[in-house]
């Protein structure tokens, strides 16, 4: 709807400006929006508003001069009207929706040709391998995973990717946390570190793989693998290579979880990027050498810090702590030049609402390093809100803090779980109702769009049946579509196309979820309103084919967000 309004729009500016009646220096972007109400249209626009004052002319005057040089050689409007202050309202003939209906026959219906081949890499989930995945982590692996969808459906060429942080205090808490739990799983009566992990998991991991750690350790002593009443002794013994050991295993077998999890959710990562191995390899050594080079770290207070206020963060950061330990902030820089050494023309993050502040001083150093700061886009997932019963849920069963993500999908399923999990925009907080996304009813909104996608595929096996030809858009008699209740199914199948786009560039999937939820009660109320069987031949055929174009469109909708298109429920 909007490329082709657009088009005629343009050509309309042009020819004013060519016969002189508007001059036409500066043009602004030509927005278009769907009216509320259905009376002032089917597209406004803004346009004469925003050249009133470079044209110094009334908004209505420029509105009036732009309708005069509209061309409409193929009958696509039906009127356009000047209402309040100079909007422009059009309205779209039954041709044009005609055309529209039959564009769904397209395979590549809603799918916006944006991306060129242009690389992007979305990092995404990267939760520390401590424990397991939480609400909020499966929120922000939903939202990456979708993105990338997104792009990749737009034409860009899109890699995935979890970075590990592998190494630092929080994995060396971790192998104390993990170390005592062996104790513990070897008959130790001993406490948790202060600051350990305290949830159930790690004791149910250390207790699953006591025999292969004991193996491990007893090996790294060159011993045999002692009686049970020893097993204390050994591990006491071995000291700081059994806490390597634990610490080492865990954080492994950790990460495995969390990869399952994310399977479960039919989340897809090509690469996982490891903290300790950029360590290794000299990448964040590299970058901080080359930050001093360019005279962007000084020192003070016994620590290292980076010039950040040179590029307009609040403060400057320390990089290297007085110990000799360098922060997560300086691995960070080395990761991500790393990724535009890579060769990836933009790079996408997604943060949880704690890293917001991160965000200036990583693009303060790209920009410091001489690499292009805007290539840099960071999505922030704020938090979720497990209710039932109206109550919020706090504590999960393994976990000892939170409910894990493997909880949520467990319940619900992995449908629902995304499909919640999109409902708002990512910047937003959630409240994701346990109760609502178990139901098998209408109230139930994932629900409520599979089960349109799976009647309709009932829709048909009754119509063939019953003799009911399917018919292409030529011959199937759209122009018959004329109730009210058909054109708001039309309509909706229309903007599909601009929807996708939006909430690709702007990379705001629940703009899709939304639409997908409106098209189905469209059609519902359609369905339930009119009859396909038992009515004249070619307004059956006409309004089968208005169903079909919505089981394309629902099935293309749910398949870019991950969700299933069930054909029976």
């Amino acid at each position: 709807m909007k490329r082709r309004l657009e088009g005629l729009l343009q050509h309309a500016l042009n020819r004013a400006k060519e016969g002189g009646a508007l001059k036409l220096d500066g043009l602004p972007p030509l927005f278009f929006e769907v009216p509320r109400d259905a009376a002032f249209g089917d597209l406004a626009s803004t346009v004469a508003l925003g050249l009133a004052r470079s044209e110094r002319k009334a908004p209505q005057a420029i509105a009036k001069v732009i309708i005069d040089h509209i061309e409409d050689p193929d009958g696509l409007l039906a009127g356009i009207e000047i209402a309040g202050p100079g909007y422009l309202n059009f309205r779209f003939s039954p041709r044009f929706w005609q055309e529209c209906l039959a564009e769904t026959e397209r395979p590549d219906y809603g799918r916006p040709a944006l991306g060129g081949g242009r690389r992007v890499l979305v990092e995404f989930v990267s939760a520390n391998p401590t424990g397991p995945l939480h609400v909020g982590h499966g929120r922000g692996a939903v939202l990456g995973d979708v993105v990338a969808r997104l792009l990749s459906a737009a034409g860009y060429a899109v890699e995935r990717e979890y970075y590990v942080n592998d190494t630092g205090k929080q994995i060396a808490t971790l192998a104390r946390s993990a170390y005592a739990r062996l104790l513990q799983a070897c008959g130790e009566d001993v406490a948790l570190p202060e600051d350990g992990y305290p949830g159930e998991y790690l004791r149910d991991l250390m207790l699953e793989h006591r025999d292969a750690l004991l193996k491990e350790v007893a090996a790294a002593l060159g011993r045999p693998v002692p009686d049970p009443a020893a097993q204390v002794a050994l591990l006491r013994e071995a000291g700081e290579v059994a806490l390597d050991i634990s610490g080492e295993r865990a954080a492994e077998w950790l990460l495995a979880q969390i990869k399952d999890d994310m399977d479960r959710l039919a989340v897809r990562v090509d690469h996982f990027v490891s903290e300790r191995a950029l360590h290794a390899e000299g990448v964040v050594k590299s970058s901080l050498e080359a930050l001093e080079q360019r005279g962007k770290v000084f020192d003070a207070d016994g620590a290292r810090w980076f010039r950040s206020t040179d590029y307009g963060d609040d403060k400057d950061r320390v990089l290297q702590r007085s110990g000799g330990e360098l922060t997560y902030f300086a691995a960070d820089i080395g990761y991500h030049i790393a990724k535009l050494q890579r060769g990836f023309d933009q790079l996408i993050n997604i943060w949880g609402a704690d890293h917001h502040g991160h965000i200036k001083r990583v693009a303060a150093a790209i920009e410091a390093l001489g690499g292009d700061p805007s290539k840099l886009h960071v999505l922030i997932v704020q938090i979720v809100r497990l209710t039932r019963g109206g109550e919020q849920v706090r504590m999960g069963k393994r976990s000892g803090e939170f409910v894990t993500l493997r909880e949520v999908v467990d319940e619900v399923g992995p449908d629902a779980t995304r499909f919640f999990f999109l409902m708002r925009k990512s910047d937003s907080q959630l409240e994701f109702d346990l109760d609502l996304a178990a139901k098998q009813s209408s109230e139930n909104p994932v629900f409520y769009v599979q089960y349109a996608h799976a009647r309709i595929c009932t829709l048909f096996k009754k119509a063939a049946d019953e003799g009911l030809v399917t018919a292409d858009a030529a011959s199937a008699h759209l122009d018959k579509l004329g109730e009210p209740e058909e054109q708001d199914v039309v309509k909706l199948l229309a903007q599909f196309p601009d929807v996708v786009e939006d909430a690709t560039r702007e990379l705001e999937p629940h703009r899709i979820v939304f639409h997908l939820i409106e098209l189905a009660g469209a059609f519902h109320r359609f369905y339930n309103r009119h009859r396909i069987m038992g009515v004249e031949p070619a307004l059956g055929q006409a309004r089968l084919y208005l169903a079909g174009a919505v089981r394309r469109v629902l099935r293309n909708g749910l398949d870019l967000l991950g969700v299933r298109a069930p054909e029976a429920m």
